[in-house]
């Protein structure tokens, strides 16, 4: 049964009516989440603060107003924070745009608990065919690389299973380079949940019936390749 399958399934990410408040309305309201390991699930929100709270709640580093967030059936901000890494998210997460490719990485490797000396960072680098690119800033690359780049240096954390990425397509452009390393990674059994716009869910919810996507229902339980997100 499918609440048996997200409680055995360490990586399984489930948030049941969970609710953040604001300082005049809630930012968040009612989210419902189940996310599988070895799997990306898009999450509709709407864009800016309420993308930004529920990664934050998702990731353990806010407690909901209402309702429970569960990383293999174990609750707990000690548990969330521990095993979840978040994306590229607004004013906490993310890149300064203005900095240069090889400090943004630098700094990913470090946070991720990697080598970052020069020598890592090139090595990093030329895998990726950007050597040329080190001293450039980081805006100057296309956003669908810096998104992928960001996703793949997170799960270089020893602890990185869940991959908390928060609106990618804030930044335009084609949204193949990320959405082809969120499946590489989810291929690998991570838990990847991708928060975007309702738009943006509806735009990628074909590339679903692909194996390693799932996208529930909004405000349902758990059923394969359908919507999910935060009931209007």
């Amino acid at each position: 049964m499918p609440e048996q399958h997200a409680t055995q399934d360490r990586r399984a990410v489930v948030a049941r009516g969970v609710t953040v408040r604001g300082t005049h309305e809630p930012f968040v309201e009612g989210l419902d989440v189940q996310a599988p390991s070895g799997a990306v699930t898009l999450v509709a929100v709407d864009p800016g603060d309420a993308q930004v709270a529920a990664a934050l709640v998702l990731g353990g580093r806010i407690e909901p107003a209402t309702g429970t967030v569960t990383i293999g059936g174990r609750a707990g901000r000690d548990v969330l924070q521990s095993r979840t890494r978040l994306v590229d998210v607004p004013d906490v997460t993310a890149p300064e745009e203005a900095l240069a490719v090889a400090h943004v990485v630098a700094e990913e490797l470090a946070l991720a608990e990697q080598p970052s000396s020069r020598r890592d960072v090139a090595r990093f680098l030329a895998e990726h065919d950007l050597t040329d690119r080190s001293r450039g800033r980081w805006d100057s690359l296309p956003a669908g690389t810096r998104t992928s780049l960001l996703l793949e240096l997170g799960s270089r954390h020893p602890n990185g299973g869940v991959l908390v990425l928060t609106g990618p397509d804030r930044h335009g452009g084609d949204p193949d380079p990320w959405w082809r390393t969120a499946s590489a990674l989810a291929g690998r059994g991570l838990t990847v949940v991708v928060l975007c716009t309702p738009a943006t869910a509806a735009q990628l919810a074909p590339r679903l019936v692909a194996p390693g996507a799932h996208v529930p229902p909004a405000g349902s339980s758990t059923t394969d390749h359908e919507l999910q997100g935060v009931p209007a």
